[in-house]
């Protein structure tokens, strides 16, 4: 009697794949009826995030006969990130930030700038993950290619990298939600006019910013965020039991 429960078990489970494959075989997919390729339920869609943005730049040049080059730059300025949404098989962010460089120091020494109009623009497209600490936190990761454009007293600095960011997604209400983000960066920073000049051995940035986003497209449903619709109806219900 065992042996034949044990071979009714093994028979069952050899089977089961093959079932549960017929099963969704069997499910129809709605077609399009203007292209005739499969409906695509989740359809992708754009959001945006912006905010304030803080940026410290590092550029090392070696030296065998003294202590070597260090330029030290930071810049605050403004961000703005397009994110796609739902884009098959993955999706991407773009950010951009405008920067104006507040304080530079060559070995910890202040630089007084000669120039009024100093700028910086900034440049990162990568693949954007996404995961959630018990429904109440999106986490965001996205490691892809950075470039900066800086604009300093003697040469037009150009860097192109590679990067990564890690953010934190704090919903405040169904709508908007709170993101914070830090970015890190290891540049080539011989692009521009200084790379005759003084060129750079080593280049790394790192950033933090703050900021906010506005969707319809992708609200947050998180169990501490509920629609007055629903708040009322729970209140209700919560009355009629009461009565």
């Amino acid at each position: 009697m065992k042996r034949k429960i044990l071979h009714a078990s093994v028979l069952f489970l050899l089977l089961l794949p093959c079932t549960l494959l017929s099963a969704e075989e069997s499910q129809e997919i709605p077609l399009n009826k203007n292209t005739g390729f499969p409906e695509i339920t989740e359809k992708p869609f754009l959001t945006f995030d912006y905010g304030a943005s803080i940026s410290w730049v590092n550029r090392l040049q070696f030296q065998e006969e003294r202590s070597n080059f260090v330029l030290e730059d930071m810049l605050v300025g403004l961000y703005f990130t397009l994110h796609t949404e739902n884009m098959k098989p993955i999706d991407s962010l773009l950010r951009v930030a405008v920067y104006y460089p507040l304080q530079s120091t060559f070995n910890k020494v202040p630089q007084v700038p000669k120039q009024t109009i100093l700028y910086g623009f900034d440049a990162f497209y990568g693949f954007n993950f996404e995961a959630d600490m018990w429904k109440y936190v999106r986490i965001e990761f996205a490691p892809g290619l950075h470039f900066l454009y800086q604009l300093s007293d003697n040469w037009h600095y150009m860097s192109l990298g590679l990067g990564a960011m890690l953010g934190a997604e704090l919903p405040l209400s169904r709508r908007w939600t709170i993101i914070a983000n830090a970015f890190g960066s290891f540049d080539y920073a011989n692009l521009g006019s200084n790379a005759q000049m003084f060129p750079f051995d080593l280049s790394w940035q790192y950033q933090l910013s703050v900021g906010v986003r506005y969707s319809k497209k992708k609200p947050n449903s998180y169990s501490y965020i509920t629609s007055r619709k629903a708040a009322r109806e729970a209140m209700e219900e919560a009355e009629a039991k009461a009565q």
